[in-house]
Order: C-alpha cells, then sequence, then structure tokens
C-alpha cells in the first residue's frame, strides 16, 4: 500500500481538525460549566453511582456505534449536561433537592438513550419505542418512561414539538433537548464535524460548497434553546462554534486555495 500523498483529502482533514482543536483551546470554558459546576459534578457522579444509569451506559457502549459523532461519547456528554440543566431548573421551580435530584436521573436516562436509533430514518421516534422497551425491561415507572420517551421523540431540531403529556415530561425534553444542542458549539468542530467527513470523505471543494450552509444551521440553532438555563447559556455555546467555523474556514481559504 502506497503511503498517502500530502494533498489527499484524508491527510487535509486530519490537519483540519487539529487546526480547529487548537483553536478550540484557545476558547474560555463556556460559561455553563463555571456557573454550575456543582450540578456537573453531581451529574457525573450519577452517571458513576446510580445503578440504572451504570446499566444504560453499559447498554449503550454495546449497542451504539459512533454515527457521525454520535456514540457513547456524545451520550455521555449529553446525559451530564442534561443532568446539570434538569438540577438548575428544578430548583428554579423550587423543587425539593430529594426532586430534583430524582429528576437528574430521568433527564440523564433520557441523555444516554436519546440516539440509540441514529442510523433510523426517524432516529428520535424509533429511538423513543426503544427506550419504552428498555426502560420497561428495567421495570421504571410509568410516568418516568413517558417522560424520557417523550423528550426523545421531540429532541431533533428545527421540528414541530408535541404537546407535553406531563410538566415532568417537558423539562425532561428542555433539557435534553438543550444539552443535546450544546454540543453544537465547540463539539462541533473539535469531534462531531470530522466523525461526518470521515464517514463520507468528501473532496475539499465539496466540503467548502456545504460550509455556509452548516454554518447558517448554527446561527438559527441560537434561538430555539428550550429551558430558561439552555436560553441564557447555550448561545454563548454556539457562538464559540462559530467563531472555530469562521477561523477554520480563514484557514482553509489561505492555505488551502490551491486545491479548491
Amino acid at each position: 500500500m502506497s503511503a498517502r500523498q500530502p494533498g489527499d483529502s484524508e491527510t487535509i482533514y486530519f490537519v483540519l481538525r487539529h487546526k480547529a482543536r487548537e483553536i478550540a483551546a484557545r476558547l474560555p470554558t463556556p460559561d455553563f460549566y463555571g456557573a454550575h459546576a456543582a450540578e456537573v459534578t453531581l451529574a457525573r457522579d450519577g452517571l458513576e453511582t446510580h445503578p440504572l444509569l451504570n446499566a444504560l451506559v453499559r447498554l449503550v457502549a454495546e449497542q451504539v456505534e459512533n454515527d457521525f459523532g454520535h456514540g457513547l461519547s456524545h451520550a455521555h456528554k449529553v446525559a451530564v449536561d442534561a443532568g446539570a440543566l434538569i438540577l438548575v431548573e428544578s430548583r428554579l421551580v423550587g423543587l425539593t433537592e430529594s426532586e430534583s435530584r430524582h429528576r437528574q436521573i430521568i433527564a440523564q436516562a433520557a441523555g444516554l438513550l436519546h440516539d440509540m436509533c441514529r442510523r433510523e430514518r426517524h432516529h428520535a421516534t424509533a429511538g423513543a419505542r426503544n427506550a419504552e422497551r428498555v426502560l420497561r425491561r428495567l421495570k421504571r415507572p410509568a410516568l418516568e418512561i413517558e417522560a424520557v420517551c417523550y423528550a426523545i421523540a421531540n429532541h431533533e431540531a428545527f421540528q414541530r414539538i408535541l404537546a407535553p403529556p406531563s410538566a415532568l415530561a417537558d423539562m425532561v425534553a428542555s433539557c435534553l433537548y438543550d444539552a443535546d444542542k450544546f454540543r453544537w458549539g465547540p463539539d462541533n468542530f473539535t469531534d462531531t464535524l470530522w466523525d461526518m467527513v470521515a464517514s463520507f470523505n468528501p473532496p475539499l471543494s465539496v466540503f467548502v460548497e456545504r460550509y455556509p450552509g452548516g454554518m447558517q444551521k448554527l446561527e438559527e440553532i441560537k434561538t430555539t434553546f428550550r429551558s430558561l438555563t439552555g436560553r441564557r447559556f447555550g448561545p454563548q455555546m454556539i457562538n464559540f462554534g462559530i467563531e472555530i467555523g469562521r477561523e477554520l474556514m480563514t484557514i482553509i481559504r489561505t492555505e488551502f486555495t490551491h486545491l479548491l
């Protein structure tokens, strides 16, 4: 097998991923993780110590492929942030610590399960059905299952949101959605984009042609955050992603212009 040439697409995307990560490393930590560090720590601890979440982590690790950057690492990040978000939101509406922690576990279960059916055409609907089967098998209460399934069915961007069956389902869904869309910030350029590129390996000219459409989606997603906490912190995360994206395109236009 011949060695890869400096101009081949795999090498170019390897270089661009490295540059994107360098740009991301220069940015400050998003404010959410400073303002709510305690809640993030509790959510991380929950993934390690709660029996339900332990079982779901094992399930995801066994069954989910890294489909366009939506594998175990993505599920773990979404579960942590969904748990942290719902702790904050629960306290904002005056729930007790016990009630807040209970909702944390439900939101984290939704985070772990939300992309289990990513490869299916209507993955949110299929994911909700799969979550119901999994949680019934684990003998979870009906209200929990209803909330998780509603959240997963309604976690896609730019889709009509169905009416929630309960206040619990509404809060879980909002926190799952926001945690998932937090990933459209720096994570989009440090990981997700390159997993997609690895799957399709498009010529750089095609990558550049489609780039403005992707950047426009980032602008649009900023207005869709659902929880009070998500609306407060989510736009900054997306702006960080946009900043990385713009600088990366400048690099492409200056250092790789001969390939366009």
